[in-house]
């Protein structure tokens, strides 16, 4: 890996909160980088160093919120296989609702990983991905995850999205994992939230100029950091336990990141608490703006293997 000084590399920008185009890429969506050092440190046109965002606490323990109004579960048992694979999840005793869990490994070099597919989460393996390293350190290789909404071709059924910001009651959310036992660096764990200008499917690479990116991520790997500037140490999230350190970038569509001061495995929680804290702070999310896709999974940058999602849940209403 290429080692930088703990710098702002000028013009040199990490493709932070995007997606590959499933049209001409064949991917399904998902953000494949979030800003992130390079090597030991050094920002890639991000702003910022690396451990400005505050202590990662000891542990990786669950953080609940309150009582969570999501208890879809299925019985899908399957293998996903190839760099844009995917599978439709189905939602046991519902045949109105369904998940979508997608590879996504757009980045290069691809390593032949799979993702076990088990209920409404997965596990990655492969041939050797703990020997995989991104190309390019600023960028992930991928973001393997499960979603629902529609992205292109690819979405699912009864998401309720989408949907007005100003019209949610509550998103209900439930996302546990296993980085308690899988190390700090090299991957995140984390939310991705596309908020759209319009009511229209998403059919390119982003939610498109008028929208937003919002994520939030169960803790920050010592080798990687959001995009965008570091503005808030430990907030409070009127409704959600725990510390935040908010990270955000203007940029057209701007995004906000929402960091645990101190790392947990899970969350469960009602993601419209975070969506509410955006606007009513100004980060780039408005009333007028449309919820439209909420995926759930693992950014790597390098290895991966054994990385678990144990369940993803989003019940908008």
């Amino acid at each position: 890996m290429r080692l930088l000084p703990m710098l702002v590399v000028a013009g040199f920008l990490a493709s932070s909160c995007l997606a590959k185009d499933p049209v001409t890429e064949g991917g399904t969506g998902g953000s494949p980088g979030t800003g992130g050092a390079v090597g030991t440190g050094g920002a890639v046109g991000t702003g910022g160093k690396v451990g400005t965002g505050g202590a990662m606490g000891s542990g990786g323990s669950s953080q609940t919120s309150a009582t969570v109004d999501c208890t879809d579960l299925s019985s899908s048992a399957t293998t996903v296989t190839g760099q844009y694979g995917g599978a439709i999840l189905s939602v046991d005793g519902n045949a109105n609702k369904s998940y979508y869990m997608q590879a996504n490994w757009w980045g290069s070099p691809y390593g032949n990983q799979v993702e076990n597919v088990s209920g409404l989460g997965f596990t990655i393996s492969g041939t050797n991905p703990s020997n995989i390293v991104s190309s390019n350190p600023s960028n992930p290789l991928g973001f393997p995850s499960l979603f629902i909404g529609t992205y292109g071709t690819k979405g699912s059924k009864g998401s309720n999205l989408p949907k007005q910001v100003s019209a949610l009651t509550s998103v209900p959310t439930v996302f546990s994992t296993n980085v308690d036992t899988m190390g700090d660096a090299s991957y995140n764990a984390t939310y991705d939230v596309w908020l759209t200008s319009g009511s229209g499917v998403v059919t390119g690479s982003s939610p498109g100029s008028g929208g937003a990116y919002l994520m939030v991520w169960l803790f920050m790997p010592t080798d990687k950091y959001p995009r965008g500037t570091l503005k808030s140490n430990g907030s409070v999230v009127d409704g959600v336990k725990g510390g935040w350190n908010v990270w955000y970038d203007n940029t057209n569509p701007p995004c906000v990141s929402y960091v645990a001061s101190n790392k947990i495995s899970s969350l469960e929680f009602d993601l419209n608490y975070f969506i509410k804290d955006a606007v009513n702070k100004g980060y780039g999310v408005t009333n007028s703006q449309y919820l439209s896709i909420i995926f759930a999974g693992f950014e790597v940058w390098g290895g991966g293997n054994g990385l678990q999602v144990k369940k993803f849940c989003a019940n908008v209403k």
